[in-house]
């Protein structure tokens, strides 16, 4: 009966040791941790060209920065009435507006100096730069009837340079390479598109991914692109030839936001539960020379945005509540 009991005693001790090593590396903290109060549910979350500070699109029509040392807050920016979409660049002072037919490019250090220029057809729905921030790109509905989106590509002026169909069902993510040659898009048909921004000819079309696509990225030196999604795994594309290069399946919900850091060292991604947004996720940061995940933190739900640092040296992640939160790289192990 004693080697009995003690079997059950094992049984039932070995989960909350998992529980309680769980519980110890959740609240392993580093340098750089810390939570920024917002004010109002966060949308999305980038750090400035200048890495001093923290700017994220709050859900009550205010853009809000903040000092990325200390946390204090810088200045609040009044969205337009009217304008919908607000889509935040990463390592940048951009930030894009859509409403009704006229997106509205800004520079948060100059608020008052939009560049606005007319979209086509339905309503924009999102919009990305490229980094010299000569181009813009933005998805829209073709039609009122079909599911079929379009994908329009802008100069500086706000000349339209092309219009491409980009599947059925809604554009997931616009991403261009860092050098502005290539726009990808994916889609919710589960299909990535590769476009030349010269002419909009397709140039890779990956129809490899089994599900839908949430999260797309080029690498700081363009020569990769990752992506992820519905399955919880991030796939790292060769740039060049659209070739699978590597998996990293270890996320552990499915996953809705993912960010090179600028030197190229890790990735940040933010997952959601296939149960409800409101359930608790994971936040990883990968090491890419190894593949392998150097930190796990935990998020109180889906993770809506990701960013790194403009050194590297931080990351931050929303999840659908008015919290900020950095986090330390740890050394790659």
């Amino acid at each position: 009966m004693k080697a009995e009991s003690l079997k059950r005693l094992e049984k039932l001790m070995k989960p909350l040791g998992f529980l309680l090593f769980a519980a110890l590396v959740s609240a392993e903290t580093l340098p750089g941790d810390r939570m920024i109060a917002a004010g109002a549910v966060v949308n999305s979350v980038s750090f400035t060209a200048d890495g001093k500070s923290i700017a994220a699109n709050c859900r009550d029509g205010k853009v809000r920065l903040w000092d990325a040392r200390t946390g204090v807050l810088q200045r609040t920016i009044p969205i337009e009435k009217g304008d919908g979409s607000v889509t935040l660049q990463a390592q940048s002072d951009l930030l894009a507006t859509v409403g009704g037919d006229k997106v509205k490019i800004w520079n948060v250090n100059a608020i008052g100096n939009a560049r606005v220029f007319p979209t086509v057809g339905q309503r924009t729905r999102r919009v990305s730069f490229s980094k010299d921030q000569q181009l813009t790109a933005g998805s829209s509905a073709t039609s009122d009837t079909g599911s079929e989106e379009t994908v329009r590509v802008y100069d500086a002026t706000g000349k339209e340079r092309f219009a491409v169909t980009a599947g059925i069902g809604g554009t997931s993510t616009l991403t261009f390479s860092p050098d502005g040659s290539i726009l990808v898009a994916t889609s919710y048909d589960t299909n990535i598109r590769a476009y030349s921004v010269r002419n909009g000819e397709l140039v890779r079309f990956i129809e490899d991914v089994p599900v839908a696509t949430f999260a797309a990225e080029f690498s700081p030196d363009g020569k990769v692109f990752a992506t992820a999604g519905a399955d919880r795994v991030v796939y790292l594309w060769d740039a060049k030839t659209g070739r699978l290069q590597r998996k990293l399946p270890e996320q552990p919900e499915m996953i809705s936001s993912l960010a090179f850091s600028p030197d190229g060292r890790f990735l940040v991604t933010g997952g959601f539960s296939a149960i409800t947004v409101k359930a608790p996720v994971k936040v990883m940061i990968w090491d890419l020379a190894s593949s392998k995940p150097i930190r796990t933190m935990d998020a109180a739900h889906q993770v809506g945005s990701v960013a790194f640092s403009t050194d590297s040296s931080l990351a931050a992640s929303t999840s659908g509540d008015d919290q900020i939160h950095i986090w330390g790289i740890p050394a790659s192990r």
